[in-house]
């Protein structure tokens, strides 16, 4: 996945004349340069993150948010619930082709990341129990 950074800039660096910050060589070009993108954390006035920085941290958030069925990574929400790729397509093929399953064992099989597929019986029902949804 690719990031966008962008520099922001300080409204008072555009009004100062030419060749005062930019066109500096040596080490005040390097603080400056330094300077600028430490402040691209924080928006201008408030010293609070950005709109942009909260994006970035939401998304980098999201990355931690464990699959509902199973306990593994969530790629987002599928039908209702933050599940992982393997649940959500199992999911989604045993609702689009209205498939029944059959538990060998007594119907409480262990649903997490390394059982997952042991059980399709159990399995569903845990899609089912924990609110994943046929329309979405």
């Amino acid at each position: 996945m690719a990031m966008v950074v962008s520099v922001w800039r300080d409204p008072q660096e555009e009004l100062a004349p030419a060749g005062s910050l930019d066109d500096q060589s040596g080490p005040g070009r390097d603080h400056h340069h330094h300077h600028r993108l430490s402040a691209a954390a924080h928006s201008p006035n408030t010293g609070l993150p950005s709109a942009e920085d909260k994006g970035q941290n939401s998304a980098q958030n999201q990355q931690h948010i464990e699959c509902v069925v199973c306990g593994d990574k969530s790629s987002g929400k599928h039908y209702g619930q933050f599940t992982c790729e393997g649940c959500k397509s199992f999911f989604k093929r045993s609702v689009r082709r209205n498939l029944t399953y059959t538990c060998r064992a007594n119907r409480s099989c262990p649903v997490d990341q390394h059982h997952r597929n042991q059980c399709q019986y159990c399995r569903l029902k845990k899609c089912l129990k924990v609110g994943m949804r046929r329309e979405d």
